[in-house]
């Protein structure tokens, strides 16, 4: 089978990796080595066309037809922006060569900002099936959040369901299967009335393998105290300022957190202020395989509705205790408590009650890591290509 995914920022620079873009070069990989045809289309601020050298499979990345690829701008420069992404066809051309030039029997859509519909319409009228994989907000929210303001968001708000909801639906039904990486993120498209009610779904987290073979880990490497983690991207949103205050009234004797990722300068800077006095490492980029060798437990403390959480899973992989915020889709990727702890970061108590049980209770840590144990095998990378394909084969069967 020949297959075309889609997504926004496919590993342009090395400082971009986010959950969404690695889970797209896992799939990517995995069904080229199943033997299937794969490419992905990216748009970027130069234009490529070859093998992307980092993840060896064929690329064809475009330059985006828009007021600026990436940085900081201003408020009205950004409105401009999304209009142009959300209401304009410039990129019509470039994706109907490509789908000429590449000829996919099925076309995969992620990451949308950047892209915009305007991909579904030229694959439905080339012919080719499209299945889109859901795991941010792009399609009912402006921002792709779902949040303003510092909050999160209940429902729709009249700004995303004019500029952005009203002109994904115009093509939502052009798309023949949804995968969502959560129930928590299907439900909340649902209730907006994203897409046409008959569209079938399905659920399906991304996939993860480590690079090497795990060695068998200590269970707690400094006892009795719990090195904590952080690994991801330093924003407010994050909730990281939350877990550094919750944190402060605990005795230093009895944790130490390592924060691996980076943001923005001022933000990063303001969080070392914060942690000034405390047992806080940041470490900077760094491969998560190497991160998650180095703590006990691995907290997501994200203030946002986070659609899924590759960061828990991963952790859970590594037999790194996860302890995830009550937010979004991240309380299944720990099957809601079976496979780690939730908390609430806006109850600082919830987390050292946390990681207090992680460092008093041995049994609880063996539980856990036997339940990964046996669940790492539905994020393996083969088990998810598997379970995408079926619904590739759905699909094409059906247009054939």
């Amino acid at each position: 089978m020949r297959v075309l995914l889609v997504s926004r920022n496919y590993f342009p620079a090395p400082e971009v990796r986010g959950g969404a873009q690695v889970s797209v070069a896992q799939l990517a990989t995995a069904l080229q080595a199943r033997g299937h045809a794969v490419a992905v289309l990216s748009v970027d601020d130069r234009a490529h066309e070859g093998v992307h050298a980092a993840t060896g499979v064929a690329e064809y990345r475009l330059r985006l037809r828009n007021l600026y690829t990436r940085g900081e701008q201003s408020a009205p420069r950004r409105l401009a922006w999304h209009l142009i992404d959300r209401l304009g066809d410039a990129m019509a051309g470039d994706y109907r060569r490509v789908l000429r030039a590449f000829r996919p029997d099925v076309v995969n859509t992620h990451v949308m900002a950047g892209i915009g519909t305007t991909i579904w319409r030229v694959a439905a009228a080339e012919r080719v099936p499209i299945v889109h994989r859901v795991s941010d907000y792009y399609l009912m929210c402006l921002n792709s959040g779902h949040r303003r303001g510092g909050a999160n968001c209940a429902g729709v708000c009249r700004d995303c369901r004019a500029l952005a909801l009203a002109p994904s639906r115009r093509r939502t039904g052009l798309v023949q299967e949804i995968i969502y990486v959560s129930d928590r993120i299907a439900a909340t498209h649902a209730a907006a009335a994203v897409f046409p009610r008959a569209t079938p779904h399905t659920i399906l987290a991304g996939g993860y393998r480590p690079r090497r073979a795990l060695p068998v880990r200590p269970d707690l490497l400094d006892p009795p105290r719990v090195t904590l983690g952080y690994f991801g991207r330093l924003s407010p949103e994050k909730g990281v300022e939350a877990l550094l205050l919750a944190l402060r009234a605990l005795p230093t004797a009895h944790w130490r957190l390592r924060i691996g990722g980076t943001g923005a300068p001022a933000y990063v800077e303001r969080l070392r202020a914060a942690a000034a006095d405390l047992p806080v490492t940041f470490l900077g980029v760094g491969e998560a395989d190497d991160f998650y060798a180095t703590v006990d437990a691995v907290i997501v403390p994200s203030l946002w509705d986070e659609p899924s959480g590759r960061v828990a899973f991963e952790a859970g992989v590594h037999g790194a205790i996860p302890i995830v915020s009550a937010r979004g889709g991240l309380p299944e990727m720990v099957g809601q408590g079976t496979r780690g702890l939730i908390v609430d970061p806006a109850q600082p108590e919830t987390i050292r009650a946390a990681l207090a049980r992680v460092r008093d209770d041995p049994a609880l840590r063996r539980a856990i890591r036997a339940r990964w144990a046996i669940d790492r095998r539905d994020y393996d990378p083969d088990t998810v290509a598997a379970r995408t394909l079926a619904i590739y084969e759905k699909v094409v069967g059906a247009r054939l």
